[in-house]
C-alpha cells in the first residue's frame, strides 16, 4: 500500500491527487479479488467434489496473490480483512471504501468469467458456487462464519504487529494458505466457510440468489471487528521504546570513538 501522498502524486490534491496514490492498489484488488473468486469457486463446480479440493485451490490462490499483490494493496481480496486494516490503523477510511469498491468489482468480474468459461454448468435452475447454511440455522451459520473470519483476522493483526515491531515474515504467504484451507475444512461443511462477503455476493449477484445473503456479511464483518479489536487493545504485546542516546556521554562505550 502507498505509504503517504509524497510517494505517487504527492503534489497533487483532491480527488486526483488521491487517485495517483491509490490506483495501483485498488487495480491490484480488483485483479487479485477477481482471480479469488474465479480460480476458487472454479474448484467447486465438479460434481461431489471433496472438501480437501475446495480447500486447497482457494487456499493456493490466495498464496499466490499475496506474493504477487502483497506489496502493492496487501492484497487484502476481502472487506473483512479491509475492515480490520482499517480498525487497526494500517489503512484511512477513505481508501478502505476504494478497496470495498474495487472488491466488489474484482468478485463480481471473476465469477462473470467463470460463468462465461463454463456456460453449461450455470444452465440449470440450481445455484452454483453460492453460499448458504447447510448443517445449522441463519443464526449459527453467522456465528460460525463470525469465528471464521475472526480467526483469520486475529492472524492478519498479529502479522501486522510483527510488522510494527520491525519483524518481516517471508513465510507470511504460506500462512495464509494454510490458514485459509484449514478454516475452510473447519466450517465448509456448515456454511461453506465463505469468510469472504465479495466471495458470496458474486454468485448471489450474478444468479439473484439472496436467500440468507445477510448471514455471509454481518457474520464476516462482526467476526473481524471483535477479533481485531481484541487484538489491538488487549491482546497485541508492547513495544519497548529505545533508550535516548542525544549526548557523548550517553552512547555505549564501544561508540564514543566513532561520535
Amino acid at each position: 500500500m502507498p505509504a503517504d501522498g509524497s510517494e505517487r502524486g504527492g503534489s497533487r490534491r483532491g480527488v486526483s491527487g488521491w487517485l495517483c496514490r491509490w490506483w495501483r492498489a485498488l487495480l491490484a484488488e480488483v485483479i487479485s479479488t477477481a482471480l479469488l473468486v474465479l480460480l476458487g469457486i472454479a474448484s467447486i463446480l465438479p460434481k461431489d467434489v471433496p472438501l480437501t479440493n475446495v480447500a486447497l485451490a482457494f487456499g493456493f490462490v490466495v498464496l499466490i496473490n499475496i506474493e504477487a499483490f502483497g506489496p502493492v494493496s496487501g492484497a487484502h481480496m476481502n472487506p473483512a480483512v479491509t475492515l480490520a486494516a482499517t480498525l487497526y490503523g494500517r489503512l484511512e477510511p477513505l481508501a478502505a471504501v476504494g478497496y470495498l469498491i474495487a472488491q466488489i468489482i474484482g468478485a463480481t468480474l471473476g465469477f462473470g468469467a467463470l460463468m462465461g468459461l463454463a456456460p453449461e454448468v450455470f444452465k440449470t435452475e440450481t445455484v452454483v458456487g453460492g453460499t448458504a447454511p447447510v448443517l445449522v440455522g441463519e443464526s449459527a451459520a453467522m456465528a460460525v462464519e463470525a469465528v471464521l473470519t475472526g480467526c483469520l483476522a486475529l492472524l492478519c493483526c498479529s502479522i501486522w504487529a510483527a510488522e510494527d515491531a520491525g519483524k518481516k515474515d517471508p513465510t507470511v504467504s504460506i500462512k495464509f494458505a494454510f490458514t485459509i484451507a484449514g478454516l475452510i475444512y473447519a466450517g465448509g461443511a456448515l456454511t461453506g466457510a465463505s469468510l469472504n462477503p465479495v466471495r458470496s455476493l458474486a454468485p448471489a449477484l450474478l444468479q439473484r440468489f439472496i436467500s440468507n445473503h445477510w448471514v455471509y456479511w454481518v457474520g464476516p464483518l462482526g467476526g473481524s471487528a471483535v477479533a481485531t479489536l481484541l487484538h489491538r487493545y488487549v491482546l497485541r504485546p508492547s513495544v519497548p521504546a529505545p533508550a535516548p542516546v542525544s549526548t557523548p556521554e550517553q552512547l555505549p562505550l564501544h561508540l564514543k570513538a566513532d561520535h
